[in-house]
């Protein structure tokens, strides 16, 4: 549904280009652009990408187009996935700083004034933002907080700095760093925040709950499905390997840096080790996670237990805490290797 309400288009003083890649959308996307079209600072212009969608997308998208003309404006990107489209508003937005905004997702009113003043403030290249994990088949929500510390590549390591709609981005930086890779499968933003953190970008903090995610399993970038979901730890295991190398290359690679990373990794593995117990015993014979210190490695074999438990048992009535128990038994003898 369009609402009423109209919104003047503005020059600002930090421009800001709003871009939603669209695919299959049309029950939902309407809540992300009045999201957008609600906020308390003037948006520059709102990139619409449609992006091969079947159903009545690009209609409802042209609709928009048509309510706010020199607005809304709609692209089409022919090229699949979330990172073509994104690539495309990109290439195409006139404003010097860019929201993106999965079109299943919403900003809240203050989210990019709030972003803004940072900008102001800082002169960053990257704003990262706390969000709200909205589970919809449960009606639960869960805050995600980005790190606390000042300290961006612990952020990073972490998988704490923010999300691709939580986070306001300076185009000229995306553009330094070749934008999003199309070839990856998932946690493309983290990636992107690697290459813009290898080039000495600069990261300012935003720890406002002003964006909403919903779990929409047919959107452009959610994944839920066991093989996807194995893609998705590969992705993020071999980041964290390419963030060791280059900080060891660097020098900066710390006792803390290697103790966070090497966890996360650890982790990772018992969770790619559900499906390819191959590659965990391979991996686990990696050199350096003999330097693991014992407690943080009985802190990711906690975690691997909380996330698998939360994954293959999320419609079971047995209590949380009670599966936890049970795996940590069954799975214990993973430690060994």
């Amino acid at each position: 549904m369009i609402e009423a309400s109209r919104h003047r288009i503005t020059q600002t003083v930090v421009p800001v280009t709003v871009v939603i890649p669209c695919h299959n959308c049309e029950d939902w996307v309407s809540r992300a652009i009045n999201s957008v079209l609600k906020q308390s600072y003037p948006i520059f212009e709102v990139l619409l990408i449609e992006n091969n969608s079947t159903d009545g997308t690009e209609d409802l998208l042209r609709k928009f187009e048509q309510a706010y003309p020199g607005l809304i404006k709609v692209y089409r990107e022919s090229k699949k996935g979330a990172c073509a489209a994104r690539n495309l508003g990109i290439e195409k937005a006139k404003g010097e700083w860019i929201q993106f905004l999965d079109a299943d997702d919403e900003i809240l009113p203050e989210k990019i004034e709030v972003q803004v003043n940072i900008i102001k403030e800082h002169k960053p290249d990257v704003v990262t933002g706390d969000y709200v994990r909205f589970v919809q088949n449960k009606n639960k929500s869960y805050k995600v907080e980005i790190a606390t510390e000042d300290d961006p590549w612990k952020g990073l390591i972490s998988s704490k700095l923010g999300i691709t709609s939580a986070n306001l981005w300076k185009r000229k930086s995306l553009l330094q760093v070749q934008r999003f890779d199309e070839n990856i499968k998932s946690s493309q933003e983290y990636d992107l925040m690697f290459r813009l953190l290898q080039s000495n970008h600069v990261f300012a903090q935003s720890h406002y709950m002003h964006t909403i995610v919903y779990k929409q399993p047919e959107s452009i970038s959610k994944t839920n499905n066991t093989t996807k979901n194995a893609v998705i730890f590969h992705n993020r295991y071999d980041l964290r390997v390419r963030i060791f190398n280059h900080l060891e290359q660097k020098g900066l690679l710390s006792s803390q840096y290697k103790q966070e990373i090497l966890k996360n990794m650890y982790y990772l593995l018992f969770l790619i080790g559900q499906q390819n117990s191959y590659f965990f015993k391979e991996q686990k014979k990696y050199a350096h996670f003999s330097e693991l210190k014992f407690i943080n490695k009985l802190k990711a074999y906690g975690n691997f237990v909380s996330h698998y438990t939360r994954m293959k048992y999320a419609d079971s009535s047995i209590p949380t805490k009670l599966l936890d128990i049970v795996l940590i038994v069954k799975y214990a003898y993973l430690l060994r290797y």
